[in-house]
């Protein structure tokens, strides 16, 4: 089989404060569908929540671990530092009003020749609306934002580094198409833009913890591990997710990278209508969840119905 180019951004993970407020600014303000939840399958006395479209489609998947820390982040270099999100064309207009609504502070500015939104969630991690149509996403009948205003997925990550060349080249090994200063974009339209920072930042509520790829089937997946082998970092084992299969490696600056396969998908164990309705544990955590569901925080979904 010949090696397949990296499709685009698969997920984002990020740390969180409590998670009914993460729950309550993803599901209730940006009108995200809560697609999963279930534990972090390393530390399960935390939670692993995931937001997406209608059914978690690849490239629409945000998730957080809550309370893994209780400091506060501090974005800086060799950290990802903000994340794109898609809107239609046409919804700039009832952004700027759903944020006033909800007295969210947020600057319009100019970004790849777009008119962006550009704000943090409530742990300080920094977002950007981009009018961008996917063709890839599933509207959420019940979402609280309009269908035809609904978040479409991620745009855009921004990776803050010393030194970008050396991520650069790598993106470009991935298949990424630089265009212009910084920016790489992939097949599927979404982009890494490349931001060089010097000022050292902390992960803490608000941080990134990694970055996932589109990398295929398994096939594909397990050739993109021996690649980047051979390029010089050092990829983990690959590891079921139970949604998905994924191996990690970090980058010559330090940032995670995730590089997943495109299947099962979140409805290998809820149909479509029960996605994120209740907790959700691997086989493996399924003789614990007594004890899982006594060690998790205080999270009160009524908040977010």
């Amino acid at each position: 089989m010949t090696l397949q180019s990296i499709q685009g951004l698969h997920h984002f993970t990020a740390l969180s404060g409590d998670p009914t407020e993460n729950a309550k600014f993803y599901v209730n303000t940006l009108g995200l569908r809560m697609v999963k939840k279930t534990v972090n399958h390393d530390a399960p006395e935390m939670y692993h929540l995931f937001y997406g479209d209608n059914e978690g489609t690849p490239g629409s998947s945000i998730t957080f671990f809550p309370q893994m820390s209780e400091a506060q982040g501090q974005p800086g270099t060799n950290m990802v530092t903000e994340l794109g999100l898609r809107i239609p064309e046409s919804s700039l207009n009832y952004w700027e009003q759903r944020l006033d609504q909800k007295e969210i502070t947020y600057q319009k500015e100019e970004w790849l020749e777009k008119e962006t939104l550009k704000f943090s969630d409530n742990d300080g991690l920094q977002l950007r609306l981009v009018p961008s149509k996917s063709d890839d996403f599933k509207t959420w009948s019940n979402s609280r934002v309009p269908e035809k205003h609904q978040i479409q997925g991620m745009y855009h990550v921004t990776l803050s580094i010393q030194k970008t060349e050396t991520t650069g080249k790598i993106l470009k090994e991935m298949g990424f198409k630089q265009e212009g200063q910084g920016f790489f974009r992939a097949e599927d339209g979404s982009v890494v833009k490349l931001k060089e920072e010097n000022k050292q930042g902390r992960m803490g509520k608000g941080s990134v913890h990694h970055v996932a790829f589109k990398a295929g089937d398994s096939e594909n997946h397990s050739l993109w591990r021996d690649k980047i082998q051979k390029m010089g970092m050092r990829p983990s084992p690959a590891v079921s997710r139970k949604y998905f299969t994924s191996f990690y490696f970090r980058i010559p600056s330090g940032i995670l990278f995730e590089f997943s396969t495109m299947g099962p998908g979140y409805t290998s164990d809820e149909s479509v209508e029960e996605l994120g309705s209740s907790l959700v544990l691997p086989e493996k955590l399924e003789s614990r969840r007594e004890q899982i569901e006594k060690a998790l925080p205080s999270f009160n979904e009524e908040e977010i119905k």
